[in-house]
């Protein structure tokens, strides 16, 4: 079964790159798959996950434009966390209602990766979904407890929101920690939200400044290539939060399902 799931996921790390790509444009996710350069329609043959792209060489066999890496990577995340959800003690549905959710979460973290932006109807079908999954292993014993998981998880979020006025935190941030607290419980929805700035601020770090000092050397060389290679991020540029809140999710979910503990966590 768990190599079904990661065969599946691959399948399904495909979709989510066509749903990334063309939501927000005018584009419908039914059309056939082509170059985003010469246009041509895509073969069947090249469009086996991960496979096609490595046979290509990472390029367009007609036009040999290059094809970016986020579309294999897309896809073996996906397949291998497919893979470590279906080895775990979940029974079908709420298993179901975790792959679901994960496929969501790739395509929340890397839509917001280009745009800084979650779109709505994303948020909200990951707070349905997870709604009915905290349902699924927690039971109604304590509805109300259940009902404010969520906003317990959301909670650090909201005041970062309301007091900067949408300065330092956007609200498809806040909606999307709702999702948390019904998938881990009030408890590790609350300290995923928090860890997530742990995360968020390490990477960041170990991005931003290798970057900002590249572009700054490129500057003072008078050196193009080594600017656009810095991509200009400087210690001021602006990352999306919502891949950290999902890392954090991921990190602490998966620590539940296996019993790893986690020393933030009493």
């Amino acid at each position: 079964m768990e190599y079904a799931a990661f065969v599946f996921g691959l399948i399904v790390g495909s979709f989510l790159n066509v749903l990334i790509l063309r939501t927000g444009t005018d584009e419908g996710i039914g059309g056939r798959s082509h170059c985003s350069h010469c246009k041509r329609t895509l073969e069947w043959y090249e469009l086996v996950p991960v496979v096609s792209w490595l046979a290509l060489a990472g390029r367009c066999r007609t036009c040999r434009a290059p094809i970016s890496i986020q579309y294999p990577l897309v896809e073996l995340i996906t397949g291998v966390l497919f893979f470590i959800f279906a080895s775990s003690w979940l029974p079908p549905i709420p298993l179901g209602l975790a792959l679901a959710m994960i496929a969501l979460f790739i395509a929340v973290a890397v839509f917001d990766l280009h745009h800084s932006l979650i779109p709505d109807q994303w948020n909200y079908a990951l707070a349905i979904l997870s709604f009915l999954y905290g349902y699924a292993i927690y039971g109604a014993e304590d509805i109300v407890m259940l009902f404010s998981a969520g906003p317990i998880a959301a909670l650090p979020l909201f005041l970062l929101w309301a007091y900067s006025r949408g300065a330092w935190m956007g609200f498809g941030d806040v909606k999307l920690a709702l999702s948390f607290g019904w998938i881990l419980g009030p408890l590790y929805g609350f300290v995923a939200t928090m860890f997530a700035f742990v995360i968020g601020a390490v990477v960041s770090l170990g991005i931003l400044l290798p970057l900002s000092a590249l572009a700054t050397f490129a500057q003072k060389r008078g050196s193009k290539s080594l600017w656009q290679y810095g991509a200009g991020f400087t210690m001021r540029s602006e990352v999306p939060f919502g891949p950290f809140l999902i890392a954090s999710c991921v990190i602490l979910w998966l620590s539940t399902l296996y019993g790893i503990h986690i020393p933030l966590i009493p």
